[in-house]
């Protein structure tokens, strides 16, 4: 029996389709870096003596960029102290954290080839600069201490964890000498600042200092780390 030539025409058609999907490139497989933040403040005393080092380990909301080249290609905030980017084409990439201008930490390149990609190393967020609230951590208000060390524009305020201001401080020109503002622990509108964690930052041109500020007990119950 033969077959009529539509139908060769057709079979060979779909031989022909069949070996065109087998030549198509097919599309690159995508992948995640997964990575951990730390954040490290000073505690001090009603007195204003050192009291020990707190390493927080599991902070939420702390955002987190992913840079490839000179490109932001991600944005996240950490969960329990871990960021994660879904969804990434092989490549090289940096994750890194800021609080304000140049303060923050970020990674050595990641390079993803055909796997998923674990940060090798610990984004690390700690306390910088002569900056002192007495006392850290604080119930209800907070004195901040710095010195300025020529007559210069300066700005002290309250960030939350997400870098997002809470309270302005203070914003004028500065004298060159020991100074300190106070915070009674609410936000620019009035309301208290409900957060267990806050940065208080100072900026005076180029100098750029923060510190962590732990919301707690009145009293300092003890020294070290955790």
């Amino acid at each position: 029996m033969r077959f009529p030539w539509t139908c060769w025409c057709m079979a060979l058609g779909i031989s022909a389709l069949a070996a065109c999907s087998r030549d198509q490139p097919s599309a690159p497989s995508l992948h995640s870096i997964t990575g951990s933040l730390h954040l490290t403040g000073y505690l001090v005393d009603v007195n204003g003596k050192f009291a020990g080092t707190r390493v927080l380990g599991d902070a939420d909301g702390v955002p987190v960029e992913l840079l490839h080249g000179s490109e932001v290609v991600g944005r996240t905030t950490t969960v329990d102290g871990i960021y994660r980017f879904s969804g990434l084409l092989p490549g090289d990439y940096v994750a890194r954290s800021r609080v304000i201008g140049d303060f923050g930490d970020q990674t050595n390149p990641m390079v993803i080839a055909t796997s998923d990609v674990s940060a090798a190393d610990t984004l690390q967020l700690a306390s910088r600069g002569d900056l002192c609230p007495v006392p850290n951590p604080f119930a209800d208000s907070t004195r901040i201490f710095f010195t300025v060390p020529e007559t210069m524009w300066v700005d002290v305020g309250i960030l939350d964890v997400g870098c997002n201001t809470v309270k302005n401080l203070q914003s004028l020109e500065s004298l060159p000498l020991r100074q300190a503002v106070y915070w009674n622990g609410r936000d620019q509108t009035g309301r208290p600042a409900t957060d267990s964690l806050y940065w208080v930052t100072y900026v005076a041109g180029h100098d750029v200092r923060a510190h962590l500020l732990f919301k707690g007990r009145s009293s300092y119950q003890g020294a070290g780390s955790r």
